[in-house]
């Protein structure tokens, strides 16, 4: 078996790029963990929908991850990282074989594992999607916080139609709409940009006024 050896990664049940990593997360320091090379369409089903894997699979992985801590070494009874050669990630699993937590790797890591990719084969792994969904995460952290912001205070101010017109003319420039309130929601959640920050200035300022 091939492994990956001495990375770093934090384990969450909602995928966090390697930038949007804090200080305060709690990052977990794997020694080894078992490593294969996939196609694109199970790397991407992998890291991105909710799948479960056949039981093959979990035998293979079983208590095979090694994670150091402040005293002696730690077993993770069922994860394995994954690459497509290009990007790799680490995925852990429930008894059950449904995927779990998922991290990125930093860059340098990353790179270490594609390389080594470069000299295997792909591996078929056996898996079911459960969930087709896609999930993805257009906004770091910082900027979902920031959202959650504008979204409470816009809810504050959402039977003031003087207010929600003038904002909604300032996102979009226009006045026509069906629903202000509603399209504002919508149009604000589907990305962040630095349109947001004047926003949020301006809804600040007009949420103080009585």
């Amino acid at each position: 078996m091939i492994y990956a050896y001495d990375i770093l990664v934090n384990l969450n049940e909602d995928l966090i790029d390697f930038y949007d990593w804090k200080s305060t997360d709690e990052l977990t320091h794997i020694r080894r963990v078992p490593l294969f090379k996939v196609n694109d369409k199970t790397y991407f089903d992998l890291l991105y929908k909710r799948v479960r894997i056949d039981e093959d699979v979990m035998l293979i992985i079983k208590e095979k991850t090694q994670v150091f801590t402040s005293k002696s070494l730690e077993t993770i009874t069922y994860a394995a990282s994954f690459t497509n050669g290009l990007n790799a990630c680490l995925i852990t699993f429930d008894s059950k074989g449904f995927t779990h937590k998922k991290s990125k790797y930093l860059v340098n890591e990353e790179l270490e594992i594609t390389e080594l990719a470069c000299k295997m084969r792909e591996t078929i792994i056996n898996y079911n999607i459960i969930n087709n969904t896609i999930h993805l995460n257009n906004m770091t952290r910082y900027e979902r916080s920031k959202l959650k912001i504008i979204l409470e205070e816009l809810d504050k101010i959402k039977d003031d139609n003087k207010k929600i017109d003038y904002l909604y003319y300032e996102w979009f420039g226009k006045e026509e709409s069906n629903n202000k309130y509603i399209e504002l929601i919508k149009s604000l959640k589907e990305a962040y940009t630095p349109k947001h920050n004047e926003f949020l200035e301006i809804l600040n300022l007009l949420t103080l006024q009585k």
